[in-house]
């Protein structure tokens, strides 16, 4: 359940730049728009490096990173011919195109202040295939390996209406994005004066990575908000379980059911984060989980209550281990699914759930531009990809977008799907 670190993991470092003195405005401008010549001149290993990049960007991004990322660009898109639309931003800024040969990549760079103008930040945001079209969308999603489902919905005033979708009713593992449940297993709670976004509880629950909370002292007094926003913004699995347990695992399952999710016997009984990691030790269990029906199942959960801790979960076994029981020990649900969880999230008029999930919205500043609101979640382990959008453009419309990738053999190319997500979101911008 690794967390998903950037919305492009095109998206470089950006250090801090050094400002120009005023007499220097002109070089500077000049300098910005002579630059992404020579980006790709680096790119195309024409020239080294440390002639273009300032050491603070190559300490943060290596050469052979650039590379890396260079050539997965040119494998999906074939070679790098151009640089195209370069506009100075100010300040040392500019955005670009970079033109392959079956695409468009929007760039970003930020120079140093200073001679000889260094590239102190580069940013690569969406790629967008060259006359791009839904029949492309649905072909290259079928082309991943394993299985990947998406569905692009406009919420209108009769629940989510489809725009593109794949598979919409596909039930498919999510990873944390199961957490969009229990955020409104909260919000619902505050609806009705139960709980409140300021209540303090004492920290007492301990899972493991992703997140922080875990090294946090024991008993240290935490907002109920506090706790949604690191579980939203950083996936953080210790704040999850600490909700989890005030909320009840009962109120989050019936959450789910409220929200019209299509199959809850997929996910139910809903298990915690760290009895997820626990189950996923455990081969005997695995297959104890699988050959019981839900009731056995949530038997199971009391039984093997005291050994489903953090204590008992072998992490660098989880660490180098392939997909495993992704199609059992998981939280699953549909694109539609997660369109209704969204939209009940939106509907709840509950302000402090929606600055929440914009926290880490994962879109790119030049993608941000097309949005009046983009609010994020995501889930990941080893052989499952979610992405997941809620998003309001200019116009006042409001938008999903949520696509799955599962692949029970092999661990996933995280950067693929991301791809394919961003031109979901650039056909919504047209």
């Amino acid at each position: 359940m690794r967390y998903l670190l950037c919305a492009a993991a095109l998206a470089l470092a950006l250090p801090a730049p050094s400002w120009a003195n005023e007499q220097d405005t002109y070089a500077l401008e000049d300098a910005s728009l002579s630059r992404p010549d020579d980006i790709k001149s680096v790119l195309e290993g024409h020239i080294p490096a440390d002639r273009v990049f300032a050491p603070s960007f190559l300490a943060a991004v290596a050469p052979a990173q650039l590379k890396a990322i260079t050539d997965q660009l040119i494998v999906a898109n074939g070679p790098l011919k151009a640089v195209d639309d370069v506009s100075y931003t100010g300040n040392g800024a500019a955005s670009f195109d970079l033109v392959f040969e079956k695409a468009r990549a929007s760039a970003t760079l930020q120079l140093d202040g200073q001679a000889p103008y260094l590239v102190t930040g580069f940013r690569i945001g969406a790629v967008t295939p060259v006359d791009d079209a839904p029949a492309k969308l649905l072909a290259d999603f079928a082309a991943l390996p394993g299985h990947a489902d998406f569905g692009v919905y406009l919420l209108g005033s009769d629940g989510p209406q489809p725009i593109l979708t794949s598979s919409p009713t596909g039930q498919m593992a999510i990873g944390s994005t199961f957490k969009l449940y229990v955020l409104s297993a909260l919000v619902q709670d505050i609806k009705v004066g139960k709980r409140h976004w300021d209540d303090l509880v004492k920290l007492d629950v301990r899972s493991i990575p992703s997140g922080q909370m875990q090294n946090w002292p024991a008993g240290s007094p935490v907002t109920l908000h506090t706790l949604a926003t690191m579980m939203i913004s950083i996936s953080d699995n210790t704040a999850t379980d600490m909700l989890m347990r005030v909320l009840g695992r009962e109120s989050v399952e019936a959450e789910l059911i409220a929200s019209g999710h299509s199959e809850p016997s997929r996910i139910l009984p809903m298990f915690s984060t760290v009895e997820f990691f626990a189950l996923k030790n455990d081969p005997a269990r695995i297959a104890a989980w699988q050959a019981a029906d839900d009731a056995r199942q949530r038997a199971l959960l009391k039984e093997w209550a005291p050994t489903l801790t953090a204590a008992n979960v072998d992490v660098g076994k989880l660490a180098i281990s392939g997909p495993t029981a992704i199609d059992s020990i998981e939280w699953f649900a549909s694109a539609e699914d997660i369109a209704r969880i969204l939209m009940r999230l939106r509907d709840s008029g509950d302000k402090a759930a929606l600055d929440i999930l914009a926290v880490n919205p994962m879109v790119s500043p030049e993608q941000a531009a097309h949005w009046d609101y983009a609010g994020y979640k995501g889930g990941s382990e080893t052989g499952v990809l979610n992405l997941s959008w809620l998003l309001k453009d200019r116009q006042g419309r409001w938008f999903t977008i949520a696509a799955s990738w599962n692949d029970p053999a092999a661990k996933l190319d995280d950067t693929k799907l991301i791809m394919l997500a961003q031109r979901l979101a650039g056909m919504l911008q047209k």
